[in-house]
């Protein structure tokens, strides 16, 4: 490859997926470009949702900037443990030859975590004396054990908690969406803090932005329908509302769960009450968030996601809507900051959420969350990032100089 750019960002997915990961990086990819840094991603196959896109065998395919290289795509929603390692696997390693057949590119690379076989690349750029940034999207490791995923001291853990502490020890730089994920990897790996930066995970305040929309007195779920969500606490407050006290719940996205959070709502009655919209684009996710009046967010509350804010929740926010979470932690203080959201960790607490936020007036919630999401635009992520190059460049000066 012959175009030598200022940044190879490398992310096992990238638009038109969907997730968080992609969203994060696709929109990182735009404003970088527009503030003129010189661009190119390096990212796997269109793949996920799993399922929701035809397999392709090339080893690799272009176009422009953007750079998919083959990996195992899972055909089925629920794929198995095999297909998902072979998935997460195959695309790092072919990735990181990538990086030795072009390694006149780039001087710099940014490589983003989960999955955490995304580390050898980071490793294999730091054997070619690049400058590397780490970018930690969520402690995947430690809810992988947490939920059962990865077997506790098991040599899989081993071997990827190794692959961590050495790529985040060696990176120039490391980004984290969280205070909390900063202090926890400083603490558990030794990193210098001086080399860690908080970069939130934010929202295109250009995309999901609402203009005179009229809105329906319903609450609704947009994303990924996963094990770390806790719908099951979630339904079983909507259930202990009486019927006046209810107001529809809109579900979209998709994930392994989806099956079981439906049959969940007919168990407890609530069915009738839940409609699922099936997945959306982008801007068909934007629409039904500036057409609803509450976001749903749960997430377990359990110690090892206590630094988890999902990215939905800025998105709600940036569509003017008031929250209900489930969780603890991070979620805890996105709510209180905002004063726009309210967060139980049982049935008891969800229920009286839905009560306490109904009770409020809902245009004045949409008017704090629009002020307080300001602060967490993607612009503004991209300018941090700037910042962190910047600033791993004037670190690195200073350390010759001092030598």
């Amino acid at each position: 490859m012959d175009a030598k750019a200022d940044l190879i960002i490398f992310s096992q997915a990238f638009p038109p997926e969907k997730g968080g990961n992609a969203s994060r990086m696709g929109d990182l990819y735009k404003y970088l470009t527009k503030f003129g840094v010189k661009v190119i991603v390096v990212s796997a196959v269109e793949t996920y949702p799993f399922g929701a896109f035809s397999r392709e065998f090339r080893a690799i395919k272009k176009d422009g900037d953007i750079i998919r290289l083959f990996t195992y795509q899972p055909i089925k929603k629920d794929a198995s443990r095999i297909e998902r390692t072979l998935y997460y696997t195959i695309f790092p390693v072919l990735a990181s030859m990538w990086l030795v057949f072009n390694r006149k590119s780039s001087d710099v690379i940014l490589v983003t975590s989960p999955p955490p076989q995304m580390y050898l690349i980071a490793l294999i750029g730091k054997l070619m004396r690049k400058k590397v940034i780490v970018d930690i999207r969520d402690l995947f490791l430690d809810v992988s054990v947490n939920l059962g995923f990865i077997k506790k001291g098991s040599l899989i853990e081993r071997i990827f908690r190794f692959l961590e502490s050495k790529a985040l020890q060696k990176a120039d730089a490391v980004t984290l969406v969280t205070p909390k994920i900063r202090r926890q990897l400083v603490k558990e790996y030794g990193i210098n803090p001086i080399k860690c930066y908080v970069v939130p995970n934010g929202v295109d305040l250009e995309t999901f932005k609402c203009g005179k929309s009229k809105r329906k007195l319903q609450m609704v779920y947009t994303g990924y329908f996963g094990h770390a969500q806790d719908f099951d606490t979630f339904l079983k407050g909507y259930a202990l509302l009486r019927e006046n006290e209810r107001i529809p719940l809109i579900l979209a996205g998709g994930g392994e769960t989806l099956e079981d959070v439906l049959k969940n709502a007919e168990k407890l009655g609530i069915a009738k009450w839940i409609k699922y919209v099936g997945m959306l684009s982008r801007k068909e996710v934007v629409k039904l968030l500036c057409s609803s009046s509450i976001g749903v967010a749960p997430i377990k509350a359990d110690e090892s996601l206590k630094y988890a804010i999902p990215s939905k929740i800025y998105e709600y926010l940036a569509c003017g809507l008031p929250f209900i979470g489930v969780g603890i932690g991070e979620i805890d203080r996105i709510a209180e900051e905002s004063r726009a959201g309210c967060v139980g960790k049982t049935p008891e607490e969800v229920a009286e959420c839905i009560r306490n936020l109904l009770r409020l007036n809902l245009k004045k919630l949409r008017v704090r969350a629009l002020r307080y999401v300001v602060r967490f635009s993607r612009e503004n992520s991209a300018k941090r990032f700037i910042g962190v190059l910047q600033g791993m460049y004037r670190r690195s000066n200073n350390e010759e100089y001092e030598n």
